[in-house]
């Protein structure tokens, strides 16, 4: 989450707007000191001058530095979810039930940054507090059954039904959303879907004695496979080359299926391991006992992070591409069953 959000050109906007809204909370703790029926005592006035206090400090963690990692984004949770939970029990009587609407806000962000469980365990907590505001609203007798009923009904809805809609709807898009940006057969990226996550990957090579590499493989005289055994025999090698490259690759990049029987692989590690990483991709593809044999030509750019090509005005993503195309090439040309390699 927090190397999507400090990736994207929107995690600085996600950033300010979360700022805002929490600084907004700072801002209802404050006003809420000067509403009738609000108690003054020490401790009260104490506890929201340490609230906002906390509340400013956090909204400027938010503008000043990057997303946070999973920890922090659940600390955040848990802050604003108590932080919220002890105003109820500051602010004045009547306005307890509205004050639990804030927890839709922070419903919100849990389904947007959370897990599942994690907005789970804020709804139980959210309903908890509601269901007890009204207990004490009721004893109160300040409110009627009737209207108390009815209020209680709308918080719950606006803190429970958002985010679960929200959930469900985001789950939705993001399967659509995944789904195009995979081969259907594979499983592997496509296409689209590789330069999504290529950025994620490339940028690494220019670390200190770090590398990146593309890597083209294409599975030799595909077509005489499927022409003797059929296609859904020829599927069946595309599918096992294709498990077979995610396990020796997958760690140390993205893998896509570029074509029919064409793979592309981007992958960055150290400059120690790149020549072993390539050259033991058709080890990798080897079994005997496969049904089918085949054998792939292989073609890779390899990029160190000292190499002058990292400075050049050019997309250095594109040229290493088309450079371990072209190798790919020189090796099926020499007869297959091959690597060649070439440095930028």
């Amino acid at each position: 989450m927090a190397d999507f959000q400090n990736s994207r050109p929107a995690g600085k906007l996600i950033r300010w707007v979360l700022a805002c809204l929490t600084l907004n909370f700072g801002v209802l703790a404050v006003v809420s000191l000067f509403s009738e029926g609000t108690t003054r005592s020490p401790v009260t006035v104490a506890w929201k001058a340490g609230l906002v206090v906390m509340v400013v400090a956090v909204s400027a963690a938010w503008i000043t530095r990057p997303f946070p990692g999973r920890l922090g984004v659940v600390a955040f949770a848990v802050f604003a979810d108590l932080g919220t939970a002890s105003t109820l029990w500051i602010n004045p009587l009547a306005d307890a039930l509205l004050t639990c609407t804030l927890f839709a806000v922070i419903g919100t962000f849990c389904t947007f940054c959370l897990s599942p469980r994690w907005l789970l365990a804020h709804l139980v907590f959210a309903v908890a507090c509601t269901l007890v505001a009204a207990a004490v609203t009721y004893s109160s007798g300040e409110v009627d059954i009737a209207s108390l009923i009815f209020r209680t009904n709308v918080v719950l809805l606006t803190i429970a039904a958002v985010p679960l809609v929200s959930h469900l709807l985001i789950t939705i898009l993001t399967d659509d959303a995944r789904s195009s940006l995979l081969d259907p057969l594979t499983g592997l990226l496509n296409r689209r879907g590789l330069d999504a996550a290529i950025d994620d990957v490339w940028p690494l090579g220019r670390e200190k004695d770090r590398c990146s590499a593309a890597v083209m493989i294409d599975i030799d005289r595909f077509k005489s496979v499927n022409d003797l055994y059929g296609h859904e025999e020829g599927d069946a090698v595309i599918l096992r080359v294709a498990e077979r490259l995610r396990a020796h690759l997958g760690k140390y990049g993205v893998v896509a299926r570029t074509g029919g029987e064409e793979y592309l692989a981007v992958v960055s590690t150290s400059r120690l391991h790149i020549d072993a990483l390539i050259h033991g991709v058709r080890r990798a593809l080897r079994d005997p006992e496969d049904p089918i044999a085949v054998t792939v030509s292989v073609g890779a750019a390899i990029l160190h992070a000292d190499s002058p090509v990292w400075n050049q005005n050019i997309d250095t993503v594109t040229r290493a591409t088309r450079m371990a195309d072209s190798m790919m090439y020189e090796a099926k040309a020499a007869g297959g069953n091959r690597i060649a390699t070439t440095e930028l």
